[in-house]
């Protein structure tokens, strides 16, 4: 039987104690192996041989020797928890490196803290993190180091597509539903579901004769439809009826969703993201890029089974 296993990506760690802690306790009480994976800059050729030249010998094993050296706690404090640990220092591109292992791996969750560059007003994912967004076929957690740990107010967002009829509940949300259960703690996951009024749309780019009461009529007839979608992903997830709290958010997604995560103080934010037509596993979807530009939160991206990574 293969061990189940998470990969923490790490750069320094110090400033990831908080993160390295959570992860160790959340392993012990799901008997998962933890993998720890550094990523450093890789030297050129014609540098390398210089260092070889002029008596530098064995300068990637001593750093190699220097990261580990670094996470000789982490080493101790996994010992102590008696949780499967493995540190891996390797040289190249980070998000390269990174997905490569846990496709090696078999990753189950692909964990890393964010590098956020702080504006006046939030704060903004940089290189690296956006590679593993867009190209991650893992689950990814990218935490921010100010939102709580364990998690304290944990959101999953959630969409239906109500042409479906009748509706069935979709392998993809119930995942979604299951991966924020697991980072819930004993709180309940709240649900956000953004919908736009596609008759809104029509009355405004087509001459359509629809009085006000009727526009009302056919609005309530689209979000009781969203309901009735939603109600059975819930139902599907947790038949015994749960109390779920439910936003429901009528506009655009982005927007909506964003005031929801405010509103509501969340800590993770968990999310499907999807590949744009016509250009598989590269990007992400312009709804969930949008969000993921503003959210100030910890947030659990999930890509559908089917998506294809251009990095194998």
């Amino acid at each position: 039987m293969v061990n189940r296993c998470w990969l923490l990506v790490s750069s320094n760690p110090e400033r990831e104690q908080a993160l390295f802690d959570w992860a160790v306790e959340s392993c012990l009480e799901q008997n998962i192996d933890l993998n720890v994976i550094v990523v450093l800059p890789k030297i050129a050729h014609h540098i390398f041989e210089w260092l070889e030249e002029h008596q530098h010998q064995d300068i990637m094993q001593k750093q190699i020797d220097f990261e580990l050296s670094r996470r000789k706690q982490w080493v101790d404090t996994a010992k102590q928890k008696e949780v499967r640990l493995t540190i891996e220092v390797r040289f190249g591109k980070l998000y390269y490196e990174t997905i490569q292992q846990a496709n090696e791996k078999k990753a189950e969750l692909l964990i890393k803290q964010s590098d956020d560059l702080e504006d006046r007003k939030n704060f903004l994912f940089q290189s690296d993190d956006w590679h593993l967004l867009r190209k991650s076929p893992v689950p990814l957690l990218l935490y921010r180091a100010q939102t709580a740990l364990p998690f304290k107010s944990v959101m999953a967002s959630l969409d239906v597509d109500i042409e479906i009829q009748p509706y069935q509940p979709s392998v993809f949300n119930q995942s979604l539903l299951v991966w924020a259960d697991r980072f819930k703690g004993s709180n309940s996951v709240k649900v956000v579901h953004a919908w736009q009024s596609e008759v809104e749309n029509l009355v405004k780019h087509w001459d359509a004769d629809l009085n006000e009461n009727e526009l009302i009529e056919l609005n309530e007839q689209l979000y009781f439809q969203h309901k009735e979608a939603l109600d059975l992903e819930l139902k599907a997830h947790s038949p015994v009826g749960d109390k779920t709290t439910v936003f429901w958010c009528k506009g655009e997604p982005a927007d909506s969703i964003f005031n929801a995560t405010l509103e509501q103080k969340v800590d993770l934010l968990v999310l499907g993201t999807l590949g744009r037509s016509g250009v598989p596993g590269m990007l992400i979807g312009n709804t969930a890029e949008d969000l993921l530009e503003r959210v100030n939160c910890s947030v659990l991206a999930i890509k559908p089974n089917a998506f294809k990574s251009p990095i194998s």
